[in-house]
């Protein structure tokens, strides 16, 4: 049996049971659980399995409902664990166990992470910063009454730019570190790689003025966020060791777009947020290319927001000189002439002069994660 994991990018439908957490309350001034109504938030579905159905049966719920994760309960309705697409996708498929077969007690993670309706964010908060999944369920008397995600408490402590910084360091931690294991310093090297392009771009009187260093601090902080987009991505897609096909590329490609939302919504409440304006630039446009053919809007050239421009070359490189589940890890000298082979097409000439006059720096940068990446194995 071949497994089709849900397409979350359809209409939502209503599960088995539906939560509405809102009542605007406060406990000692600190936000709660039950204030999501304040912010866009994703599906609070609750869909249940049993420990003794199939695997089968809880991939086609998954399908079904358009959702990723799947509480198991008892007979009352009691939580037992949870069932989530990464599980099937490692225990199953990877494990090539027949489906139909497996059942959800043989592979269901038992000990849970949960939180109750009145919970303070900043404890739940500390509670998903332990957990390896995604969404926890809130729970009254044991039952499963809802679903509260990642992306739920990033958008609710977006109140400041401050309280942004300190949760965008403990999501991005988390994503990468949840989302691919091979990624894992990705985030660290990009932000470094980002800043050196920076400073040198800063050499071209063209840009001296503009890039100053307030404008490379900001990117070296908010360049982290760029794909917090992929939190929606089905793992199925995002961990696929092949070629995607064309229906998975277009909807790995909405990770432009949701990361943009998620920070605009801070930045509507923050407009004069520097460091949300600029997250939300670099989340947004970070795939374009001077020549119009990237996504999500085809920008061209200088209609491409400068950070976005200098961010993607450092972000390419990274990608090209890094191993994937899809690839190898290029050598430097192939990842540069790629790099100046898309001068004028995909990257800005400009960014591209200024990496070919720090590439020095570049390969001072990849030698030292390089040489971490060894001492850490």
């Amino acid at each position: 049996m071949k497994l089709q994991l849900g397409d979350r990018w359809a209409n939502r439908r209503r599960g088995k049971r539906w939560v509405h957490m809102y009542d605007n309350s406060c406990i000692s001034g600190e936000a709660v659980v039950t204030e999501m109504d304040r912010i866009p938030c994703g599906s609070r579905e609750v869909v249940t399995v049993t420990p003794d159905d199939t695997i089968a049966t809880a991939v086609a719920k998954m399908a079904e409902h358009q959702i990723g994760s799947l509480v198991v309960d008892d007979p009352r309705g009691k939580l037992l664990g949870m069932i989530t697409e990464r599980d099937i996708i490692y225990k199953v498929t990877n494990g090539n166990h027949n489906p139909r077969d497996t059942l959800v007690k043989d592979i269901m993670t038992r000990d849970v992470a949960c939180c109750r309706a009145n919970d303070p964010l900043l404890n739940v908060q500390e509670i998903m910063a332990q957990s390896p999944v995604r969404y926890i369920p809130i729970t009254a008397d044991g039952v499963a009454v809802g679903m509260l995600s990642i992306r739920d408490v990033l958008v609710h402590r977006c109140a400041t730019a401050r309280e942004v910084r300190d949760l965008v360091i403990y999501s991005l931690a988390k994503l990468a570190e949840s989302k691919d294991p091979e990624t894992g310093q990705h985030l660290d090297r990009v932000q470094r790689y980002a800043r050196l392009l920076s400073e040198e771009l800063a050499k071209n009187e063209k840009y001296s003025k503009q890039l100053d260093k307030g404008f490379v601090e900001r990117i070296y902080a908010t360049c982290p966020l760029h794909d917090i987009g992929k939190v929606s991505i089905p793992d199925h897609i995002l961990l696929k060791p092949g070629r995607l096909n064309d229906r998975e590329f277009e909807i790995i490609k909405e990770h432009s777009a949701i990361g943009a939302e998620t920070l605009g919504a801070a930045l509507k409440q923050h407009p004069e947020a520097g460091f949300l304006r600029m997250a939300t630039d670099i989340a947004a446009h970070h795939h374009e290319r001077v020549d119009g053919t990237g996504y999500p809007d085809g920008l061209v050239g200088e209609n491409i927001p400068l950070c976005a421009r200098i961010f993607a070359c450092a972000d390419v490189y990274d990608a090209l000189v890094s191993k994937r589940v899809y690839k190898k890890a290029f050598a430097h000298d192939i990842a540069k002439d790629i790099i100046l082979d898309g001068a004028g097409t995909q990257f800005d000439t400009d960014v591209t002069q200024a990496f070919v006059q720090c590439e020095s720096g570049f390969l001072d940068i990849k030698k030292f994660y390089d040489d971490k990446q060894t001492a850490d194995a």
